[in-house]
């Protein structure tokens, strides 16, 4: 059984079950292997949460650095949308991004600090690109560090969307908070 398995079986799991609802037999027993071998690769459940954690901030630090890298030819508004729409998508489809966001909205006392300084990570790499394409925008009013301000906000709301509501009610806050957004910024 490869680590990479136990990591998709215990994200799974973590996103299912939660931290504490989530054991590390269960795990095993789906993976295929006994606790013992399990215990092998991670000595405990903090010890695999704190891991697929960190990797999956990566993944999605890269995935913003690409994500404006390719669509740099795009309108502002465009850009910013789309990343909205792609940010619901893999939320959506992609338990990795589901365990980091759920997670960063519901952590467990045991990993609070590492989960925080974590997704502050995260946020750094959102904030610095975000704050890179409105500086190539001079068709706004607000600064680059207000606009990045402001749109970091309503993407945390409609995170509360995904996190605690519906893809339905994700999609009725876009179409409000964009249009309130989008209208806000522009000159």
């Amino acid at each position: 059984m490869s680590k990479k398995r136990i990591k998709e079986i215990a994200i799974q799991h973590f996103n299912r079950l939660g931290y504490e609802g989530t054991k590390m037999a269960q795990i095993a027993e789906e993976a295929g292997i006994r606790k013992q071998s399990l215990a092998y690769h991670y000595s405990s459940k903090k010890a695999l949460l704190l891991e697929l954690y960190e990797e999956v901030v990566q993944e999605e630090q890269q995935f913003v650095r690409q994500f404006f890298s390719e669509s740099v030819t795009q309108t502002l508004d465009q850009q910013l949308y789309g990343f909205l729409h792609e940010h619901k998508n893999r939320f959506l489809t992609h338990p990795n991004v589901a365990f980091m966001y759920i997670l960063s909205f519901i952590t467990p006392l045991e990993v609070h600090d590492f989960v925080l300084a974590q997704y502050r990570t995260y946020l750094g790499t959102l904030k610095e690109e975000l704050a890179a394409v409105f500086t190539r925008h001079s068709d706004i009013r607000l600064s680059p560090e207000e606009a990045t301000l402001a749109f970091v906000t309503v993407m945390d709301g409609l995170d509360v969307q995904l996190v605690y509501e519906t893809r339905q009610s994700y999609e009725q806050a876009l179409a409000i908070t964009w249009n309130v957004f989008w209208s806000g910024i522009q000159r």
